[in-house]
């Protein structure tokens, strides 16, 4: 029987792609970008370079923009990472349902909870941002410890806090690596969550349990205990 469900955050309850459109006419302040480079064109290639190179890291999502001509004058891929994250320390955009999906869980009688990769500091600022730090029964973030997804450790950490079994836990993200075959690793249930669409890691099976987003969590709880 399942007794917890622990989340992803980017592309799982943080909707990356609408943050973007906020995102990119900050970026134009700092960067000159090429002629005739519209906002909605920035737009276009940047939410298509982060759908379908994010999983391997941001370098490939700013090689993306350079061949694209997105600037006149490409910056430093470490000066481009600076002004990103920069901005992602004041922009975040919820899914809709993901405040009330969280609750719904809880409400059911299921514990919540949240592992995420980054800096400590600015994952905690964006789930303020977004609304959501209070949703959740433990949080565990990779920069406070001394693991990051997908080291089995890190999972195992949130079924030792929760004092439930990892195999009683529903691990739901978006990453192939990261989510899917870590959590799978420490003996939790993966679901994966398609906001991306891609899955480039063809050596990893995909899990049998599948959502377009987040909001079908609380059915798949009710059909996985035949409630």
């Amino acid at each position: 029987m399942i007794k917890a469900a622990v989340f992803d955050l980017d592309h799982t309850l943080f909707d990356r792609y609408a943050t973007i459109k906020i995102l990119v006419p900050q970026l134009r302040k700092h960067f000159e970008l090429g002629d005739g480079i519209t906002d909605e064109y920035f737009i276009q290639e940047l939410s298509y370079a982060d759908k379908n190179f994010v999983h391997k890291g941001w370098k490939g999502i700013y090689n993306h923009l350079v061949s694209k001509g997105i600037f006149k004058t490409a910056p430093s891929f470490e000066e481009y990472t600076e002004i990103v994250l920069r901005h992602f320390k004041h922009i975040a955009v919820k899914f809709d349902f993901a405040e009330s999906t969280l609750k719904n869980i809880k409400s059911a009688g299921y514990k919540v909870g949240l592992i995420t990769n980054g800096d400590a500091q600015l994952q905690y600022k964006k789930l303020g941002m977004l609304g959501l730090t209070e949703s959740f029964d433990e949080i565990i973030v990779s920069g406070e410890t001394p693991y990051e997804k997908p080291d089995k450790r890190i999972f195992l950490m949130m079924a030792d806090k929760m004092g439930i079994s990892p195999d009683e836990i529903l691990y739901i993200g978006d990453h192939p690596l990261n989510d899917i075959e870590g959590s799978r690793s420490a003996g939790m249930i993966p679901v994966w969550v398609k906001t991306t669409g891609t899955w480039i890691y063809p050596e990893i099976e995909k899990p049998e349990l599948q959502v377009d987003t987040v909001a079908e969590i609380p059915e798949l709880l009710s059909e996985i205990n035949g409630i």
